[in-house]
């Protein structure tokens, strides 16, 4: 079954379906028992939360009601995704103070060894930003995404990344809570049906 599951995956909303009309047919049957004497409404009854249940797995197909879902769900991943890139710029400015110290220090001794040392873990640093820049870049085809179906439900579009390249890294952090503000704002204003 393990083997065959990824294969029945795209027929997932054709069995919600199938699984729909049984609940249908199910509660059709029980109406006549539940109107003729003596009335008794419990099969009736019995077969309603199923049906209640089918069909909202059928009414999330519809585009209606799956693709705010989805921009939640995106916009959620944006958050999240960000509050990690901003731990790891956190990171890498104490990095860059503790590398500031070592520099001072250096040229107090004046050693040559440990002036090199700290040029490297700058040139560590810099280039481990500039691969957090890159991750960013990636989240940009996202962002377009996002952008497209807000502007199919009516909402405004959110901000991309272009406005942090090539910024020096302590002045990266406020745009980006800015950025996580606005995504989180977002996401608030998507009404779920």
């Amino acid at each position: 079954m393990q083997l065959i599951q990824p294969a029945l995956t795209p027929l997932v909303p054709l069995f919600n379906l199938v699984d729909t009309l049984v609940a249908v047919f199910n509660c059709l049957q029980a109406i006549p028992s539940a109107l003729g004497p003596p009335p008794d409404p419990t099969a009736l009854a019995a077969c309603l939360p199923d049906l209640a249940e089918k069909l909202s797995k059928l009414l999330n197909l519809l585009p209606q009601v799956a693709l705010p879902r989805l921009l939640k769900r995106l916009l959620a991943l944006l958050v999240s995704t960000l509050l990690a890139v901003r731990s790891k710029l956190l990171h890498l400015q104490q990095q860059l103070v503790q590398i500031a110290g070592a520099v001072d220090r250096a040229k107090e001794l004046e050693d040559a060894g440990l002036m090199a040392i700290t040029q490297c873990a700058q040139a560590n640093v810099a280039q481990e930003a500039a691969n957090v820049g890159k991750s960013l870049a990636a989240l940009g085809k996202l962002i377009g995404l996002v952008n497209l179906f807000l502007g199919l439900l009516g909402l405004p579009e959110v901000p991309d990344f272009q406005d942090l390249a090539g910024r020096p890294l302590d002045t990266v952090l406020a745009p980006l809570d800015a950025l996580i503000d606005v995504f989180k704002a977002a996401e608030a204003a998507i009404p779920l049906p």
